[in-house]
């Protein structure tokens, strides 16, 4: 009795001291998930302020005026490996909406690289390109795009995320979520 006893204590502090590593790990995880949730939850619009890779303010979005008009910012970041086919897709899809005038485009660079090449021919892109933005916005925009996805906020009043990186969508696509 008194070795089974001594058994199920060794087992208990065995347990104990492998757990506590899984614990903090666990814990870790479901803060970062915290953490990203809380980003989204403030995240109603994008303010789509800061100063674009040229150098020049790029005025905010204001949220009444996203809510009182219908209109919408869809936000999203271009990336250095993948630049021309980025621009060439958002390109496509601006001139597409900047003849319905429903969506402002807002891109963010993701790195010193991405905003060197885009200064390099700046009159390739046909939407601002912010170099520095507000922080929760690049945190937002940066979360979403390690899914492949980018934001439409404020259309309808309703702010979400869609996968475009995946290939499936094409230009036409976009006006079509924006309308569902």
């Amino acid at each position: 009795m008194k070795k089974s006893i001594t058994y199920e204590i060794l087992f208990i502090c065995i347990l104990a001291v492998l757990g506590w590593p899984l614990y903090n790990a666990m814990k870790s995880i479901e803060s970062r998930n915290i953490i990203s949730k809380s980003i989204e939850d403030r995240l109603t619009f994008l303010s789509g302020s800061g100063i674009d890779v040229m150098g020049n303010m790029i005025e905010p979005v204001m949220e009444n005026e996203v809510d009182i008009s219908g209109n919408g910012v869809i936000a999203f970041l271009l990336r250095h490996s993948s630049l021309d086919a980025d621009i060439k897709f958002w390109n496509e899809v601006s001139g597409i909406i900047t003849e319905s005038n429903i969506v402002q485009l807002i891109a963010y660079c993701e790195n010193v690289q991405c905003v060197d090449a885009i200064k390099k021919e700046p009159d390739k892109i046909r939407f601002p390109v912010l170099e520095y933005g507000e922080i929760i916005d690049m945190q937002a925009i940066n979360a979403a795009d390690k899914n492949g996805e980018y934001w439409l906020i404020g259309l309808g009043g309703r702010s979400r995320k869609i996968k475009w990186r995946d290939g499936v969508l094409i230009p036409d696509d976009i006006v079509w979520s924006m309308l569902q």
